[in-house]
């Protein structure tokens, strides 16, 4: 078993996509409440918060991302996570 070392950043967190890049996404940009028709989804930027305060995080989910504490301690992890900051190549969406 070989060990990897932990993610030095959040910015090196590599992001699949492959659900936006393969699915139809909605025509319409503008994020408000509709009917979506012939698509799985609909792109969308998060809404920022004010303050964002980290309440928890799941210490085996970071295992898992192969985050160290550091990262997750991070005000960077407070602000990607709620939303006020997006990583290069983040691609979100909103479903229903």
């Amino acid at each position: 078993m070989t060990l990897k070392a932990k993610l030095s950043s959040l910015n090196d967190l590599v992001f699949d996509n492959r659900f936006t890049r393969e699915l139809p996404a909605d025509k319409e940009i503008i994020n408000n409440r509709r009917q979506v028709f012939n698509a799985s989804y609909s792109r969308v930027l998060p809404t920022p918060v004010v303050k964002p305060q980290k309440v928890a995080y799941s210490k085996e989910v970071a295992e898992l991302l192969n985050l160290g504490i550091e990262a997750c301690e991070s005000n960077e992890f407070t602000e990607l996570f709620a939303g006020n900051k997006l990583l290069t190549n983040m691609d979100p969406y909103a479903i229903r």
